[in-house]
């Protein structure tokens, strides 16, 4: 239903609030098996890896002072959206840090379940900042520019019966032992090296196939509505309250920087606040299109956020707090 209504992140959304539904009723009990929950983060580490290619390489090493100040700003908003929620609002560290990462949901909510975090505070505010960035950004991008110049985006494919036989071995692999040596989200982290090294070198291509990822999507949603059993509708209204505040705090630090990257670099306004807003890399990648931006250059600097974010938060959360395997309940 999701999808059809055209809603971003339909799979992941559409299952997750069918779930929290069913969740929050307390009627039906909800469970996952934890084989299933180990998949569904391989299959995240794959897609993760797809997206390093020669080619987004090629395009970001075009704006290297863009791309810098972007992993700025980045850093600002968690920086300062963590201290917002930890020093402000009284949450956890670990709740505040996965809450507050820009535009990685799916990772994001992986890893907190992975975590002692409150996943039905992280989840409440990262859907509500991925709705609103959708409602919002195109009327703000509007008012800072009534047009911008477009050029034609490099589509990415799915990958082949033959790409996917070579990738998710080598990702199995490299989850089994990521996990084995207790690597910090080793289950995604192993696979997104694997399926990045394969693609950079040219032996496989394309990301993975609709008929492999999407159920993974689905399954994950799964998981996150899960979490809401027991929430009650007041903490549902205070938590959605503490996250539109979150992302006013997150979009006008992005603002300042793309409009510091705009006047240094030359880019059109629209283009900078697009590329640098924390929401999701599909949703921000297609608005690029409606608004007639360049994808290119929206779509190149989402990838970069991502790959950072990826690869960054698991290093990150085992400097600050992460815990271990054998502390958490739900793997």
């Amino acid at each position: 239903m999701f999808w059809w209504l055209g809603l971003p992140a339909p799979w992941l959304a559409g299952a997750m609030v069918a779930v929290a539904a069913a969740a929050l009723a307390g009627k039906i009990r909800t469970v996952m098996p934890k084989a299933l929950t180990r998949i569904v983060f391989i299959l995240l580490g794959l897609q993760i890896g797809g997206a390093v290619t020669p080619e987004t390489i090629e395009t970001l090493s075009r704006w290297p002072l863009s791309v810098a100040l972007l992993a700025v700003t980045m850093a600002a908003v968690v920086a300062a959206g963590v201290a917002f929620y930890q020093r402000t609002l009284g949450w956890d560290r670990a709740t505040s840090f996965f809450a507050v990462m820009p535009g990685a949901l799916s990772l994001a909510l992986a890893m907190a379940a992975d975590t002692r975090a409150d996943l039905a505070r992280v989840s409440v505010v990262q859907v509500i900042r991925l709705f609103a960035l959708v409602a919002v950004l195109p009327s703000l991008i509007t008012a800072f520019s009534a047009s911008g110049t477009g050029q034609p985006a490099v589509t990415v494919e799915a990958g082949s019966l033959r790409d996917v036989a070579i990738v998710l071995p080598a990702g199995l692999l490299a989850g089994y032992v990521f996990d084995r040596l207790r690597v910090p989200a080793g289950l995604m982290l192993g696979p997104a090296l694997a399926s990045g090294t394969l693609h950079l070198t040219g032996v496989v291509h394309g990301v993975l196939p609709d008929w492999l990822l999407l159920p993974g999507f689905v399954f994950l949603g799964t998981m996150i509505g899960m979490r809401f059993a027991g929430v009650r509708a007041s903490d549902l209204a205070a938590m959605s309250g503490a996250a539109l505040t979150g992302l006013a705090l997150a979009l006008a630090i992005s603002l300042a920087g793309a409009g510091l990257t705009s006047w240094l670099v030359g880019i059109p306004l629209s283009h900078t606040l697009l590329a640098f807003a924390p929401g999701g890399l599909e949703a921000m990648t297609i608005m690029a299109f409606a608004l007639n931006l360049d994808p290119a250059y929206v779509g190149g600097h989402q990838i970069a956020r991502y790959v950072m974010i990826a690869l960054a938060m698991p290093l990150v959360w085992s400097l600050v707090g992460g815990r271990k395997r054998g502390q958490r309940d739900d793997m």
